[in-house]
């Protein structure tokens, strides 16, 4: 516990920092992010394999799939083709993939392993570009940039409220087959911090959105949090490894910290750009 709360009190700050003044500080974070989560992905596809040295694509591939899709997305980022963009790099990227596959790969399981590199570019990359979409969204300033505080800070009091209720109250496991310690009770007190949080923060951030969809939108990065977390321990089970990585003291890997952000900034995007308009 006392790593757990060192690490966030060393890196919550800087990450904050970076969403507050934008580009260039925030894509290089998320460009850093992405990099060192396709490694780990990757890490986790050769658990999986029955070969390391021939079961996943090289690093550097993955690398260069991950930069391209930052880099994308930082000059696509605020405008309408940001989706047209990052779409036609995943396509490029998920096709160098393939060809490597085709070419290289000897190992056995190939038709998963291939899944697995594949939902990596979708995972660790194309979801977490959805931030500098968010940040530099076409909305009266500076929506965007609060836009992106909310989804991420809702994020963390989901996951705080669920990971001190299922510890304190938690008694009736959710899903044991794939990650034994969570608790319905840690669910729902994950929900409650969530809209708790997302009213506080509706009203310091002034998103200019009623309290009702503040409430809602609190419930929809809950769901999107814990269901994000729920995947990235699926992906764990099938590799039979406890964390994704250890470069997080107190919290694991990359992948291990970020599951949940990369699922609920993509639902905050969308849900502004499709319902919300403020």
């Amino acid at each position: 516990m006392l790593a757990r709360v060192l690490t966030a009190a060393v890196g919550l700050p800087i990450l904050l920092a970076a969403v507050w003044w934008g580009a260039p500080w925030l894509t290089l974070l998320v460009l850093a992010a992405a990099v060192l989560g396709i490694r780990e992905f990757y890490s986790l596809v050769s658990s999986h394999s029955s070969s390391v040295s021939s079961g996943r694509p090289p690093f550097l591939l993955g690398a260069a799939w991950m930069a391209a899709l930052v880099l994308g997305a930082h000059a696509a980022s605020g405008h309408e083709n940001f989706l047209v963009v990052s779409g036609g790099i995943l396509a490029a990227g998920g096709f160098a993939t393939l060809l490597w596959f085709i070419a290289f790969y000897n190992g056995k399981w190939a038709p998963q392993s291939l899944a697995y590199s594949l939902a990596g570019g979708i995972f660790v990359g194309f979801l977490l570009t959805h931030a500098l979409a968010l940040r530099e969204l076409v909305l009266p300033e500076p929506l965007g940039r609060n836009f992106l505080l909310f989804a991420m800070l809702v994020t963390f009091a989901t996951d705080t409220g669920a990971f001190l209720t299922g510890r304190s109250v938690g008694k009736h496991p959710m899903a044991p087959r794939i990650s034994p310690n969570k608790t319905w009770e840690g669910s729902a007190g994950g929900m409650a911090g969530a809209v708790a949080a997302a009213l506080v923060l509706g009203q310091i951030l002034d998103l200019g959105i009623p309290v009702w969809q503040q409430a809602l939108l609190g419930i929809a990065v809950g769901v999107a949090a814990q269901a994000g977390d729920l995947l990235e321990s699926k992906f764990k089970r099938i590799s039979n490894v406890k964390d994704a990585g250890g470069i997080l003291p107190g919290h694991g890997g990359i992948l291990d910290r970020m599951d949940s952000v990369v699922v609920s900034i993509p639902t905050v995007y969308y849900l502004v750009v499709m319902v919300l308009k403020p």
